[in-house]
């Protein structure tokens, strides 16, 4: 029985074998179809420390389809085989069941992250690259440091966190959720994440905060979640002040930028204080629905929009809200396309954002907690007005220079359509999959 993991490790290796063939994205898609009926099938990773369970299954396909779009949208070979391996490192992670198997694949997604944009052709990429390198290096210092104390208190890292922690394994998990939430643009570790991602290729840019972001965070979630109900009283406080001022900063930063790719990066940042509501809320019996749901919704809108500015950037020469003028005019599709992903980055109803925000506020109330989910709500519309200068620019505002129609976008607009597909699904049919 192959893993989903096993799958995506032999194609990736396998896949460099095809580089600079026509084959390779063909040999690339069949791959990441067997992984997902390998997921399908419930075929775990065959190796201690690792399970699969209904919730995780579910993420895991997910994933799958988002990264089937990933291989129709790339054109280089190099980038195929790292969404290969991102997608190995993805499957290892979600199924991680002890503090050394979370450790291990949390620093194997790092690492080929940060392999996947050293792929530098512009002094602006080697900025967010050397950005990215520095964050990850500091983030996995503060990791180990954490499992050093936690070590030495007495924890075991072939088990399951221990929910009654000495003093030092509590300091040693509470550093090893900091080095996480570094990786997470977690306010104040979330300087270096709007540079990186606004400078490095757009495609990679959404690579790491559209999928690799949930992937950590529902992997996160569902390893700490025990040891965090536990010590609540004690935590809560702080999770509450982490999760608002990321995603009021992330809101408020990206209200002022006219660069897409930095107002995109800024509002990353601020969905990761959304994401963050699911651990407040863990009172909640809803907090681990409220977090794969979020995690669903955020996984389509982020990667779509990113992938949308990569060919903008590419095929057009638009990196600024003006240069967005009247596109409307240029290519409707494309355009009808883009805004409905930012109206579910918004949160705008029948669409998986909405759904995704409503579920996580929902619990957040549910754990008595109403005035963070009333500040939440205010902070989901004031993203609206950012938002909503990029549609109006699309669509009313004047075309002020003629841009070149490119017709030939067919693969990056079926990935686009695939996306559009699950940002759809999961607003208006989440109940088929949820059952509400």
């Amino acid at each position: 029985m192959l893993s989903a993991f096993t799958i995506f490790f032999a194609f990736g290796l396998m896949s460099l074998t095809f580089h600079r063939s026509v084959l390779l994205k063909p040999f690339a898609l069949i791959g990441v179809g067997l992984a997902f009926y390998a997921t399908y099938l419930n075929h775990a990773v065959m190796i201690s420390g690792f399970s699969l369970h209904e919730n995780i299954r579910l993420f895991e396909l997910i994933v799958e389809i988002v990264l089937f779009a990933f291989v129709l949208h790339e054109d280089e070979d190099i980038n195929i085989t790292q969404t290969l391996f991102i997608g190995a490192s993805s499957m290892l992670l979600l199924e991680a069941q002890t503090l050394l198997s979370f450790v291990l694949s949390f620093e194997s997604l790092s690492l080929i992250s940060v392999i996947l944009v050293t792929q530098i052709k512009t002094k602006e990429q080697a900025d967010g690259a050397i950005k990215m390198f520095i964050a990850g290096s500091l983030a996995t210092g503060i990791l180990f440091l954490g499992v050093s104390f936690y070590l030495l208190g007495g924890g075991e890292l072939l088990e399951p966190l221990a929910k009654d922690t000495s003093n030092f394994e509590t300091l040693g998990l509470l550093l090893i959720l900091g080095g996480v939430f570094y990786k997470l643009t977690i306010v104040p570790f979330h300087g270096w994440a709007a540079d990186s991602y606004a400078l490095v290729k757009h495609s990679h840019a959404g690579l790491l905060s559209g999928v690799a972001k949930t992937v950590v965070a529902l992997a996160l979630f569902e390893l700490f979640a025990p040891f965090l109900a536990l010590h609540s009283e004690m935590l809560n406080p702080l999770l509450i002040g982490l999760a608002l001022t990321t995603m009021t900063l992330g809101n408020f930063l990206a209200l002022f930028r006219k660069n897409l790719s930095l107002m995109l990066s800024y509002s990353s940042i601020a969905h990761a204080g959304y994401l963050l509501l699911a651990f407040v809320a863990l009172k909640s019996e809803f907090a681990q629905d409220g977090i794969l749901y979020i995690s669903i919704a955020y996984i389509f809108m982020q990667s779509a929009a990113f992938l949308v500015l990569d060919i903008l950037k590419k095929h057009y020469g638009v990196s600024t809200i003006e240069e967005l003028s009247g596109f409307a005019s240029q290519n409707a599709i494309l355009a009808f396309v883009f805004t409905l992903q930012l109206f579910s980055l918004a949160g705008i109803p029948l669409l998986a954002g909405f759904l995704g925000k409503a579920v996580v506020f929902y619990a957040v109330v549910d754990a008595g907690l109403w005035w963070v989910a009333l500040i939440a709500l205010l902070n989901s519309a004031l993203s609206v007005g950012y938002y909503a200068w990029v549609v109006k620019a699309i669509y009313f505002d004047e075309l002020k220079i003629q841009k070149r129609v490119f017709l030939g976008i067919k693969l990056p607009m079926t990935a686009q359509f695939i996306l559009l597909g699950g940002t759809l699904f999961f607003g208006v049919f989440a109940g088929v999959v949820f059952g509400f």
